[in-house]
């Protein structure tokens, strides 16, 4: 019986190491130069209840929807039209909390933290533009950075990774990667500790990704 307990207690080390391996805090990136990180500028804004108890997140609608093809359908890396409730480029970026697990249909700029032969990791970035874009522009130019603030992006595309969150999305097998310089002037030198923290625009229908731009790659 005693050979049996010291065995039970040798497992349960083993599954407690493998839960901490498990649950480590994901990579921190390291923003792109001139790209504003959270703070407290937070463009647009919601309005909390202060006597609500529950929050309710919003499902991704997972109906299959029409079809169309992939590819690009826009001027350039930077001209991608408002296409969705966020005051962003783009179908959204999840800043007002209504992106869950799971990325919804539509074109999603992000980078790519990891990427596998079924399925890729996207860290989703915000595209502002504009009056609210002014805003945060405004305070990267009062910041300690703002020498270097206008030297890759201005109002009209204005880059912000609110946090870093990773989601998994699925690869299509059909799926598109065109890869384009419109980027490759940002900085990469400054990237540290091995990501690249390229920005993409994806695509995604049907709930996996079919197109994949990329601001400065290859596939």
């Amino acid at each position: 019986m005693r050979r049996i307990g010291v065995g039970v207690i040798v497992v349960a080390m083993f599954v407690l190491a493998a839960c901490r391996t498990q649950t480590e805090e994901p990579r921190q990136l390291t923003p792109l130069p001139g790209v504003t990180t959270a703070s407290t500028v937070l463009g647009p804004t919601t309005t909390v209840d202060p006597g609500a108890t529950t929050t309710t997140f919003p499902v991704a609608d997972t109906t299959p929807t029409t079809l169309v093809a992939a590819g690009w359908p826009f001027d350039n890396f930077r001209s991608v039209l408002q296409l969705g409730g966020e005051s962003v480029r783009g179908t959204g970026c999840g800043a007002d909390g209504t992106v869950g697990e799971i990325i919804p249909d539509g074109w999603w700029l992000g980078i790519i933290t990891a990427d596998g032969n079924s399925q890729m990791q996207v860290d989703l970035v915000c595209a502002y533009s504009g009056a609210t874009a002014q805003g945060l522009i405004d305070e990267c130019l009062a910041s300690e950075a703002g020498a270097t603030c206008m030297e890759y992006f201005d109002e009209a595309f204005w880059p912000v990774n609110r946090n870093t969150r990773e989601r998994t999305v699925p690869k299509s097998p059909a799926l598109v990667i065109e890869p384009v310089s419109d980027l490759c002037g940002v900085g990469l030198e400054t990237r540290a500790g091995g990501i690249t923290g390229e920005l993409d625009w994806l695509q995604i229908q049907n709930g996996s990704v079919v197109y994949l731009r990329r601001g400065c790659g290859s596939d």
